[in-house]
C-alpha cells in the first residue's frame, strides 16, 4: 500500500498537528498576537470541519452501523465546538473569560482529534482503498478551499 501527501488520512493527521500547534500558540500569545493566532486557528478549524462534514462523514455513513455511529459522535462534538468557537470569537482575547473558555475549548479539540485518530482514521484505512483515500484527500482539500473563512 502506498500513501501520498494527499491521502485523506495523511491530510487529516497533518492538520491535527497543525491545529495542536495553533492551540498552543494562542494559549501562549498575548495582545494583538493572540488575536491574530486565534483568527488563524478559527479559520483552519472552520475549513477542517467543513471538509470533514462534506467528505469524511458521508463516507463513514455509507458503511452503516459503526460508521454512522462514529460520524454522528464526531459531528456532535464539532457542533458543540462550533458554538464555543462562536462565543470565543465575540470575546476580547485578553479577557479572563476568554482564557477560561479557550482552555476548555482547547481540551475538547484535542479530545476530538484523538477520537478521530482512534476511530475515524482506522475505519477509513480498513474500509477504503489507497485510491479511494487519495480521491477523498483531493476532495477534502478542495472542500477546504471553498469553506467560509469564519463561522
Amino acid at each position: 500500500m502506498t500513501t501520498t501527501d494527499h491521502e485523506v488520512t495523511t491530510v487529516v493527521l497533518a492538520q491535527h498537528q497543525d491545529v495542536a500547534g495553533r492551540l498552543s500558540a494562542v494559549a501562549s500569545a498575548t495582545g494583538a498576537d493572540r488575536s491574530a493566532e486565534f483568527a488563524s486557528l478559527a479559520a483552519l478549524l472552520t475549513a477542517h470541519e467543513t471538509a470533514e462534514q462534506s467528505v469524511i462523514y458521508p463516507a463513514l455513513r455509507k458503511l452503516g452501523g459503526e460508521g454512522t455511529r462514529i460520524a454522528d459522535e464526531r459531528i456532535s462534538e464539532e457542533t458543540a465546538a462550533k458554538d464555543t468557537l462562536t462565543k470565543l470569537q465575540a470575546m476580547d482575547t485578553g479577557s479572563e473569560e476568554f482564557e477560561r473558555l479557550f482552555s476548555e475549548f482547547s481540551a475538547k479539540v484535542h479530545a476530538h482529534a484523538a477520537s478521530e485518530e482512534a476511530h475515524v482514521i482506522p475505519l477509513l484505512t480498513q474500509s477504503t482503498t489507497p485510491e479511494d483515500r487519495q480521491a477523498m484527500g483531493d476532495a477534502f482539500l478542495s472542500a477546504q478551499q471553498g469553506a467560509p473563512s469564519t463561522r
